[in-house]
């Protein structure tokens, strides 16, 4: 029995952060093309800029710590 409470303690200890960081939060859409200004630093977004191949959609993503944006096409459903 206190073998399973150790266990689940600590499955919480590390599962808790986790859940609560901003790579996990789920990615938004926005309808104007973003710009460092715009976002918060890590924040995700989704923006149709229309240059991504069929079924895929540009994320843009702020950087942690510089005032720059990357993009990447990913899939709609997010699987990828």
């Amino acid at each position: 029995m206190l073998r399973a409470f150790l266990i689940l303690l600590l499955a919480m200890v590390f599962a808790g952060p986790a859940a609560l960081s901003p790579a996990n939060a789920q990615t938004r859409m926005v309808k104007a093309k973003p710009t460092p200004a715009s976002m918060a630093a890590g924040e995700s977004v989704l923006f149709d800029d229309k240059s991504c191949p069929t079924g895929m959609i540009a994320r843009y993503t702020k950087a942690q710590r510089k005032e720059q944006i990357s993009k990447r096409c990913v899939h709609l459903n997010g699987t990828r």
